[in-house]
């Protein structure tokens, strides 16, 4: 018993260990909510949408005017130093910069693409972030699941081994079977401690996700029926699209997808960056005005005029010539995406159908509860009827069946988990 028992302290201490902090029960909708209001890449990623926002506002804004004033230093006629008198010279000029064909309205649409742009890449990264905290949500879950298993196991087998440890000490069991049963529990022990270790990594990972303290456990709580009537009803929905290969459906049903909305804002910030370089080749005018005090045609000279650029021989070809090459590249990488996108949900379509069918079949063959295996194996083995070995590998089995059918169902939601990043979004 002394190596169990070195297990059991282990068990303990990394039981201790985890129950230190205080224990916080959490569904996936209190998940998903916590990610959004504390996970720190997503508000690290939301203030690129607050400088969009005010890239925008200042795309919105006229070039402001310039004023230029020039006073004498000395009067060439009277010998004064700043002369401000009547005779004095006082010359002041303003101009003013004038947007024409697009050159202010098509930066003010480039700016509000490239916010829109934003906005969808930060609803893409939420989304990766929340489909990532959802496997480890699952895996998390399953964990736990697994580790009930070894307690019942445990139990069950503490509960033979007193049994036949009484019937030892009269000589009526071998010590053989004794020891077997020992090394059973020591194993089982071993096994649940390092899966216990693999939670708290999970645990810490969750942490980290939706920037909880270290201290606090996490308890997450799934209602399997419910996720599993998920998966078909999102089965069910996109069968008509991907059975009939309905390519325009899909592709409608796709631009619901941040990353295609992205692609999509982004094209247009590139479209309005050739209309942008088209207006850079028109003439570039500026109003002037002037007041003269004194100057060589009379005093207190008022003139308007402008300032016109002639685009004879710089005509902008060259960067318009580059902003058509780079629309035309955003444009096949929104096809290629969307492609990329339709191939993928295909796949996953395909794997949760399997993984789906897989439990299912997994189900009917476990429609005994576990407790009630246990008992009757117990019962067999104190009656003598099945032997040690016998028993021994009727609980392995008993769990190798449980953990397949908790390791399909988490692949299964998994796969679900990806096949809604890409279509519901």
């Amino acid at each position: 018993m002394k190596s169990f028992k070195y297990y059991y302290l282990v068990i303990f201490n990394l039981t201790f260990a985890s129950a230190y902090g205080q224990n916080k029960c959490m569904t996936m909708a209190d998940v998903d909510s916590a990610v959004v209001r504390h996970n720190l890449q997503l508000r690290t990623s939301h203030l690129n949408i607050d400088a969009a926002e005010g890239q925008l506002a200042q795309a919105r804004k006229y070039e402001n005017p310039e004023v230029q004033l020039m006073h004498n230093i000395q009067n060439p006629v009277n010998k004064r130093w700043f002369d401000t008198g009547y005779e004095g010279q006082t010359d002041i000029q303003v101009s003013q910069p004038i947007a024409i064909g697009g050159q202010h309205r098509s930066r003010v649409k480039q700016a509000k693409a490239a916010l829109d742009a934003c906005m969808a890449e930060y609803e893409s990264e939420k989304l990766d972030v929340k489909s990532n905290v959802h496997n480890i949500f699952i895996d998390l879950y399953y964990t736990q699941q697994k580790l009930k298993v070894y307690d019942k196991e445990i139990a069950s087998l503490e509960k033979i081994y007193h049994a036949y440890e009484q019937q030892s000490e009269k000589g009526n069991v071998s010590k053989m079977q004794l020891f077997r049963i020992s090394a059973m529990i020591s194993e089982l022990c071993a096994e649940q401690a390092s899966l216990m270790m693999t939670r708290a990594d999970l645990q810490k990972e969750l942490n980290l996700h939706i920037n909880m303290s270290e201290d606090s456990q996490i308890v997450v709580e799934m209602d399997e029926e419910d996720m599993l009537r998920y998966v078909t009803n999102t089965l069910a929905k996109l069968t008509p699209f991907v059975t009939h290969q309905d390519k325009n459906s899909l592709s409608a049903l796709l631009k619901q997808h941040p990353v295609m909305a992205q692609m999509a804002y982004q094209q247009k910030k590139s479209h309005e960056a050739v209309k942008i370089e088209k207006a850079e080749a028109l003439p570039h005018i500026t109003l002037n005005g002037e007041w003269d005090k004194n100057g060589s045609i009379g005093h207190n000279f008022f003139a308007v005029g402008a300032t016109v650029s002639i685009p004879l021989w710089n005509r902008n070809r060259g960067n318009i010539r580059t902003a058509k090459a780079q629309y035309a590249q955003s444009v096949l990488e929104r096809e290629a995406k969307e492609k990329e996108l339709m191939e993928t949900v295909m796949m996953h379509y395909n794997t949760t159908k399997v993984m789906l069918k897989l439990v299912e079949d997994l189900q009917d063959k476990l429609s005994t509860d576990l407790d009630q295996l246990l008992t009757a194996a117990e019962d067999q083995f104190m009656k003598q009827h099945i032997s040690v070995i016998e028993f021994v590998d009727l609980y392995g089995s008993f769990r190798e069946t449980l953990f397949q059918l908790a390791d399909s169902k988490a692949q299964l939601m998994k796969s679900n988990e990806e096949l809604n990043k890409y279509i519901i979004g």
